[in-house]
């Protein structure tokens, strides 16, 4: 799931990073929470049958374009990827199979991430290890970065949708949820880059 508003320049990178992976069974699902620009042009120049464009007339903000593709996915997991970041290739084949060899009450696999800037430079990396029963040290800060997430689809019939009343962090809280119902897992390797630059967010809009 992609959510995206007013990426045109941007969210063509994360759709090609789709693309891109090694694991070939997938659906793409772009919702566009309203944009104004020609994100729509953008989305719907791939052509690929596997690619979904779904558009919110008004916009609702990241937590509400989320919910919306959660509700069409048709597949056993659901993954986030921000519009303005990028996967690498084997990150759904190495994660699928991590879920097809844990145990059933593991709910979310994250892996590694690097920070970005303008320049392309790199900032930063998130390479946590922390796995098992984490709510704790989920309150003591969010080491999740939402776009190496996958989630079991199911987990959301437990623990609800994101909750649309949060501009911002409603990641780190949803995240809280599974993490009270359900174990996590890590793969410790880099699967996805994220791009730290000025402007306005899926996050807060």
């Amino acid at each position: 799931i992609i959510p995206t508003y007013n990426r045109a320049h941007l969210v063509g990178r994360a759709i090609k990073s789709v693309l891109n992976q090694t694991f070939p069974d997938f659906e793409l699902i772009v919702v566009d929470d309203g944009s104004t620009d020609g994100t729509e042009e953008v989305a719907r120049s791939f052509n690929d049958e596997r690619i979904s464009y779904i558009r919110h007339e008004k916009n609702k903000g990241g937590s509400a374009a989320r919910n919306t593709g959660i509700r069409l996915a048709k597949g056993e997991y659901i993954a986030f990827l921000d519009d303005d970041d990028e996967w690498f290739p084997l990150k759904l084949e190495k994660q699928v199979s991590k879920f097809q060899n844990s145990l059933d009450n593991v709910g979310l696999i994250y892996s590694w991430a690097e920070i970005i800037d303008d320049k392309g430079n790199l900032i930063m990396k998130f390479h946590s290890t922390k796995k098992g029963k984490v709510l704790h040290e989920i309150f003591k800060g969010n080491f999740i970065p939402s776009s190496t997430v996958i989630v079991k689809k199911s987990c959301f019939d437990k623990v609800g949708l994101f909750d649309e009343s949060f501009t911002s962090c409603h990641d780190r809280e949803m995240w809280t949820r599974i993490a009270s119902k359900y174990e996590v897992e890590v793969v410790p390797e880099y699967f996805a880059r994220h791009h730290r630059h000025s402007g306005f967010s899926i996050g807060t809009s």
